[in-house]
Parts: structure tokens; sequence; C-alpha cells
């Protein structure tokens, strides 16, 4: 599976998170997050609750008091050594989302002095397994040159499943940037005077580190690898397949959901996540299959759900035609019968290059990449006789913008019989983390029936 899709999207997702709180009385009564940059650290001039950037990054990121739109204050970023290759940098401010709504809005000043990129704002929630719920930022027109102070607004839905809110003040390149006088709204109601939620729990849930939480292990031995799996819940197996390049992890929200009903195995593929593999052969989806076959018979798992995102939907499907008496139901959603025949020709070329930059990498990581993507090429060969032989109800599924063509992924439904087919609108080949609750209410029912 591609990871390249996302990378850009979420350049400033992978940074640390903290989260610090304080008080202040400025323009909004109550403000207990230093909203308007007036409240500094004892003895310091250091803002209190915000970070202030990345160190050795070329950029300044700190307080003013020369220039600001109201007070004694504001917030600036400003490029001071262009020597540094640094493209960013920016200060955050993370928030808990304790407050009963259904929209939060921000409000916000900005001036700008000769930024010859861009400044964004990038505003999004996520919940409490730091997963993002929702995001907005002010890319549609680039804010760049010199401008005097103005307002921004941008606005998102606040899901009950909402358990932080981040606010990212960032500047692109050269220049100054100027932030002053925040305000939050909960459903037009400043942020002070809204209403918190009656279950409010400051502390949060204990999380689970799907993927490497030791306490749900266990490791199998099957023919040159070692599988690692992790089981949650009780009820009907199901097992959970992941795409090329990923691990367990990936599933965190459908583990979640799904182990309330269902006795999940998770498992980490050959090679990938915490999983080993000393093989030296190429890597196959008939390989993966015939593991998976192997894990369900140490487990004494005779028969199992089974849901299969891309690499793992290839293989639920062959494991379907070979295995058939092991398979109750299998969803999948973005498989694939067959490379040449499922994606385009430039999807086909991009991961020609990345292979080819790869190869000129020693790293054993590296190595086994070209490997895991040279299988995306060569990989499957599933045959419409194979989907024939499927006995077993199947839900095809996937993403309207998905990389894998919407009439590749009718013609694998079309030739299974108990098949059903379903397209996510307006998501893409990571539906299961894009459209989390729709994806997993669309299982659920269908394993449910």
């Amino acid at each position: 599976m591609l990871r390249i899709l996302l990378t850009t999207f979420f350049v400033f997702y992978q940074l640390i998170s903290f989260c610090q709180t304080s008080s202040d009385s400025l323009k909004y009564a109550k403000d207990e997050y230093n909203l308007g940059f007036e409240k500094l650290k004892p003895g310091t001039k250091l803002l209190e609750g915000w970070s202030l950037g990345t160190s050795g990054s070329g950029y300044k990121v700190a307080i003013d008091s020369t220039e600001k739109h109201d007070g004694k204050y504001a917030l600036l970023i400003a490029k001071v050594d262009e020597k540094i290759k640094s493209a960013y940098d920016f200060s955050k401010l993370i928030l808990p989302a304790k407050y009963e709504g259904s929209e939060i809005e921000i409000k916000f000043y900005m001036k700008l002095e000769n930024v010859d990129k861009y400044v964004d704002f990038p505003f999004w929630i996520e919940d409490e397994d730091n997963g993002m719920l929702q995001y907005t930022n002010l890319l549609t027109t680039k804010i760049k040159g010199t401008k005097e102070w103005q307002l921004y607004r941008l606005k998102l839905s606040l899901h009950k499943e909402a358990s932080k809110i981040y606010l990212f003040p960032a500047l692109y390149g050269t220049g100054k940037l100027w932030v002053d006088d925040i305000q939050i709204l909960i459903d037009g109601v400043d942020i002070s005077q809204a209403k918190i939620k009656t279950d409010y729990n400051p502390n949060g849930p204990q999380l689970i580190n799907y993927g490497n939480n030791t306490a749900a292990s266990g490791k199998v031995k099957v023919k040159d690898a070692e599988l690692y799996y992790e089981t949650y819940g009780r009820g009907e197996p199901l097992l959970l397949l992941h795409g090329n390049s990923q691990s367990i992890s990936v599933f965190k929200k459908q583990i979640k959901a799904f182990s309330k009903i269902y006795k999940v195995i998770a498992v980490d593929t050959r090679g990938q996540g915490k999983s080993t593999d000393s093989s030296t052969q190429p890597l196959s989806y008939d390989l993966y299959a015939e593991d998976m076959k192997t894990l369900l018979d140490s487990l004494h798992i005779r028969k199992t759900n089974i849901l299969g995102w891309s690499d793992g939907g290839n293989t639920g499907l062959i494991m379907a035609a070979k295995y058939p008496t092991y398979i109750k139901k299998l969803a999948v959603t973005g498989a694939c019968t067959n490379p040449n025949e499922a994606v385009s020709a430039s999807t086909l070329e991009e991961v020609s290059k990345a292979i080819e930059s790869l190869k000129t990498r020693q790293d054993v990581k590296s190595k086994y990449q070209v490997r895991l993507f040279t299988m995306l090429l060569t990989e499957p060969h599933i045959t419409a006789f194979d989907l024939k032989k499927i006995k077993a109800p199947v839900l095809v599924m996937a993403g309207e913008k998905d990389m894998i063509l919407e009439k590749h992924t009718k013609f694998i439904a079309a030739n299974i019989s108990k098949s059903q087919l379903f397209i996510f609108k307006g998501a893409s080949h990571y539906v299961p983390v894009e459209m989390v609750s729709e994806f997993n209410t669309k299982v659920l029912l269908f394993l449910d029936e």
C-alpha cells in the first residue's frame, strides 16, 4: 500500500505533542488558554501554555511587544537565518475538547511582512486515541506578501468523540508572521462561557498501544518467518489483515470497535511490524495466505471472519478461494486481483520510481521495502475463475477516489456469487482511517447479517 498519498497532508502531524494550561484575564473573560498572548511564564519572556517552535530551525518563535493587535504582546514567527534550510516553523497550543456543542470556530488576527511562500493556521481535532477527526487550514488561498492586521476565521464540527483541539499558526519560507487575539467559539459562545461536558474526565482513558501491547501478544512460527499477533475481545474470531508497509496499529480504530463483539486477531504480516522474515524468495500473497492458515491452525481456529485492507484484502481473497472451509465471512477494501488491471499506469510508475530510489540504499529496512514494493508491481494473479470459487459472503469495498480503479472493484464483486459492493463517497484508499465511523458500521452490519 502506498503511504506517499498522505505524507504532505500530515507533515506537521508527526511533531511532538504537549499540552499546558494557564489562566489569563484578558480580552475574553476567564480565558485559561492565553489566546491573547498576554501571560508570560514568571521571570521569563516565554509564553505560558504555547510551544515556541523548533530549536535550530533558523526561525525565531517568540512574543513581540513592538507589534501587536491589542494588549501588550503578539506571537511572532520570523525567519532569521536563511542559511538554515528548514522550510517552516510554528507555535502550537493543545486544549482539551471538554465542551458541549456541535461546532467550534476560531477567530484570529494576523499581520505579514515580506512572506515569500505563505502562512497557515492548521486547526484540527483528535479523538482519545490521537486519531484525527476533523481538519482545516487557510490553504484554499495561499496568504503571503505584506499585509496589515486582518481577521480570519476557521470552523470545524465538534464530534462527541473529540478529545483534543490543536491550534498551529505557522510560517513557511522567509518573512515575518504575527498572530494575536485568538477567540474560540463553541456553537457561537466564547469558550470561557461554553458548557463543560458532564462526563468529561481530565485524566482521559488509559490508552492501549495497539501493535506493541505485550499483554495481548503472541507469536507463531511459519515457513522462514515468525508472525507477531495480538488478540482482543471475545466471541467469533475476526482476523485483521493490514496493507503493504503497515502493521497492526493501523487498525486501532477497528480493533477498539470490533473487539466489543468479536475475538479480534490482529497480525503483522511477515517482515512488517514486529513479525520477522528470513526468506529470500520474492514475496507473494499466496505465501501470505499460507502464513495465515498456519496462524489459524496454531490458534486452533477452524473458521473465522476476515477483514483485509489492500494487501490484506488480496490475501483474504486468496484464502477464501484456496481454503474455503476456514472462512465464514470476508470483508475487503482496496483489494486487487492483478496490478496491471487494478491501478493506473501512473501509479505503477510511481511505485517503480520508489523502488529505484530504495535500491540506492544498503540498510536492511530499505532492502526489504524493495521486496514489498516489487510485490505491488508483480502480485497478485487472481483470476475470475479463482473468484468464482469463493462461496463465503464477501463485502467488497473501496473509496470513490481509491487508487484501485472502481471498475476493478466492481469486477471483483461481479465474480463472487455472494458479494456485496460498497463505494465510500469522497474517500481514498485509506477509507478505514478517513471515515472510521462509516467504515466500521458498514463492516459490522455485514458481519452481523
